[in-house]
């Protein structure tokens, strides 16, 4: 194939959904997931759809060494970031374990870029960013507001942390997407 991409969080809804259309596009696609919100039953999804099964490492995004291991086994330039928490009610109860997972996750993976070169990351923003907008429908254009919810809140911190690690290292690109219910 010659192209590859890492999805990170690859075996949850999106991520399923995002690895069909990257085989379909003639991408390799590497899935690391730790299997806490999704299940392995995608892959086999995937695989059906496709006809390519994925390569799968089951890993946490947050656990520096596997992800390290994940870099220097495979070559891939960029990297689909959908490995988080995403309840909302549940980060209200919970906020340390969406402050924990939904930000070192990514932090882990942009260290990990930087550290062996390699450029591109797409980070799974939510409409969430925009708190509760004055006027509605929302654009891209609206500006974020508080967030209303600590799943919300980090999902604009980890926006803030990818815009300045894009402007801070020359090379890397970086790209959010927020989107409503996919």
């Amino acid at each position: 194939m010659g192209k590859s991409v890492l999805v990170a969080g690859g075996a949850g809804y999106i991520g399923s959904h995002t690895t069909v259309e990257l085989i379909k596009a003639g991408y390799e696609v590497i899935v690391v997931d730790n299997l806490s919100n999704s299940d392995r039953s995608s892959l086999e999804g995937v695989e059906k759809i496709t006809g390519v099964r994925p390569t799968f490492i089951e890993a946490d995004c947050c656990d520096r060494e596997a992800m390290r291991r994940v870099f220097e086994s495979y070559d891939f330039q960029s990297v689909i970031h959908f490995a988080a928490f995403k309840a909302v009610g549940e980060s209200v109860n919970e906020p340390l374990k969406y402050y924990h997972n939904n930000l070192m996750s990514l932090i882990t993976i942009l260290e990990l870029l930087r550290e062996y070169h390699r450029a591109n990351i797409l980070f799974s923003s939510s409409a969430t960013v925009y708190g509760d907008a004055d006027k509605l429908p929302v654009t891209e254009q609206t500006p974020r507001k508080s967030a209303t919810s600590p799943y919300g809140n980090t999902k604009q911190m980890a926006e803030d942390i990818l815009r300045d690690t894009v402007e801070a290292y020359e090379g890397m690109n970086g790209i959010a997407l927020r989107y409503f219910n996919p």
